[in-house]
C-alpha cells in the first residue's frame, strides 16, 4: 500500500475530528485519576492513540493541547504539556516504524516511551516543583525521603514506579482497539498502511 507521506496527510480530515475526543478522554481519565490521588496519570490515551493512527505531528499536537486546556483547572499541569507532546510525538514515530505491529515490538515502545517520561518528568517536576508536583505521585516520594530515601533516589524510583505502569497502560489500550479496527477504517489514517501491511504480511507468512 501506499504510503501517505507530509504533515498535510497526517492532519486529514478524520484526523482533525478525532483530536478533540482523544482530547476528552485524556481530560477525563487524567482528571479521574488527579481526584483520586492516585500514583498513575492515565491522561495520554488519547494522544497514544491518534499518534500511533495518525504520526508524530498529530501526536505531538494532541499531547501539547490536552495537557494546556486541562492546565486552565490546574495551571500546575502545565509545565507537563512538554512531557505530553514529546512522548505523542516519539509514539507517532514508533508507530510509523511498525512499532505496534507485534506485541514484543509494543513491549520495547513502552520501555522507551517509560524511560523517556521518567527522565522528562523528574527534570519537569525539580525545575517547576522543586520535586513535588500536585500528582499522587508526590506523596510517593515523599513518604520514601521521610523513610530516609535521598531526594534523587526518591525522585527517579518514584517516577519509576508510577510512569511504567502508566505508560504501559495507556499505550496499551490504544494498541488493543487498533488491532480491532478494520482495514477500511485503518486505510483513512495516515499511519494505517503500516497496519494494514503487516496484516497482509502476516497472512502470507500463515499460508
Amino acid at each position: 500500500m501506499t504510503e501517505k507521506k507530509g504533515i498535510k496527510a497526517d492532519f486529514n480530515l478524520i484526523t482533525i475530528l478525532i483530536i478533540p475526543i482523544a482530547i476528552a478522554v485524556n481530560f477525563i481519565c487524567g482528571n479521574l485519576v488527579l481526584t483520586l490521588k492516585l500514583p498513575l496519570y492515565l491522561d495520554s490515551i488519547g494522544t497514544f492513540l491518534v499518534a500511533i493512527l495518525a504520526g508524530p505531528w498529530v501526536g505531538a499536537l494532541t499531547g501539547l493541547l490536552s495537557i494546556a486546556i486541562n492546565s486552565i483547572a490546574d495551571p500546575s499541569l502545565l509545565p507537563f504539556a512538554l512531557i505530553a507532546g514529546v512522548l505523542g510525538g516519539v509514539t507517532g514515530i514508533f508507530a510509523r516504524k511498525g512499532m505496534f505491529t507485534k506485541f514484543w515490538k509494543f513491549i520495547v515502545s513502552a520501555i522507551v516511551a517509560s524511560v523517556v517520561a521518567v527522565i522528562m518528568s523528574v527534570i519537569v517536576s525539580y525545575v517547576f516543583f522543586g520535586g513535588f508536583d500536585t500528582s499522587g505521585n508526590s506523596i510517593l516520594i515523599a513518604g520514601m525521603i521521610s523513610a530516609g530515601v535521598p531526594f534523587w533516589p526518591a525522585q527517579v524510583i518514584g517516577n519509576f514506579i508510577s510512569e511504567v505502569p502508566d505508560k504501559f497502560l495507556s499505550l496499551l489500550v490504544p494498541y488493543l482497539v487498533i488491532r480491532g479496527m478494520s482495514d477500511r477504517y485503518l486505510y483513512k489514517f495516515s499511519n494505517g498502511h503500516v497496519f494494514i501491511d503487516a496484516r497482509k504480511a502476516e497472512k502470507e507468512n500463515t499460508n
